[in-house]
């Protein structure tokens, strides 16, 4: 008999700790930082039993390095942070794109700028949808409502940096990450995705692996940029989901 999925009181930053493993998700990396540190808590607890590990890092910038290094062997993992942590994340997250590495970064964004205050705040949007470091990258970010959301959207974050081959991002702040509500912790939907057979797995009798963001032959650049855009229109095009509200009639 098939029984429904349990109900469960939680926080949304403990839903996304959640979504992780029920993602597959082996290697976290972090630094706490209020108001998300539920979530490095969580995994500190969880994780290590299952197989996997977690890390606290000497600071953000080593989180976001540790994580490249993993994503390029192919596991899922993921990092978190808070807004002025993200912010030192950014030239890490920048090689990622470059180099085509997917990943997850959780922002549990809180108020500023500087080191602000630790109330909620949406003022990292622009951050995180245009590609906060430099060079002109994009990435996939989902931004949760609700702490099934936060469930949710991290179980499709994982699958969707893995489709495209690119970091992704979950955008929530610091109500949605301390708030409790009910969640229906149910299995991650899977995907069909392509396989990973550009990843650093060592020696295996075949071709090396390479994986850089640094081009430097003629047009090599201006080849790479190329493809790397037509990926980010192909997200945008296939990728874009909202929900709206009574906006039939607004006027814009």
């Amino acid at each position: 008999m098939n029984q429904d999925p349990e109900k469960l009181l939680v926080k949304g930053n403990e839903a996304i700790a959640m979504a992780a493993i029920d993602s597959g998700c082996l290697l976290y990396f972090g630094y706490p930082i209020t108001p998300q540190n539920d979530i490095p808590e969580y995994l500190s607890k969880h994780l290590p039993p299952l197989g996997g590990e977690f890390i606290q890092a000497e600071s953000e910038i080593a989180s976001i390095n540790l994580l490249l290094g993993a994503s390029a062997t192919g596991v899922r993992a993921m990092t978190s942070s808070s807004s002025p942590g993200i912010s030192l994340m950014q030239e890490g997250i920048s090689y990622m794109a470059g180099s085509e590495l997917p990943a997850l970064i959780v922002n549990i964004s809180r108020s500023g700028p500087g080191l602000g205050g630790i109330s909620p705040s949406q003022g990292d949007y622009f951050q995180a949808t245009r590609g906060g470091g430099h060079g002109d990258y994009r990435m996939i970010v989902l931004a949760p409502s609700t702490v099934q959301e936060m469930y949710d959207l991290t179980c499709l974050a994982f699958n969707l940096a893995d489709k495209y081959r690119n970091p992704a991002m979950i955008l929530g702040d610091a109500l949605i990450g301390q708030m409790k509500e009910p969640l229906v912790r149910k299995k991650c939907e899977p995907m069909e995705l392509p396989p990973k057979d550009w990843a650093l797995t060592g020696a295996q009798g075949r071709n090396p692996n390479r994986l850089k963001s640094l081009y430097l032959q003629d047009g090599e650049l201006s080849e790479h940029n190329w493809k790397l855009h037509q990926k980010y229109e192909r997200m945008k095009k296939e990728e874009v989901r909202f929900e709206s509200f009574r906006v039939e009639d607004a006027q814009l």
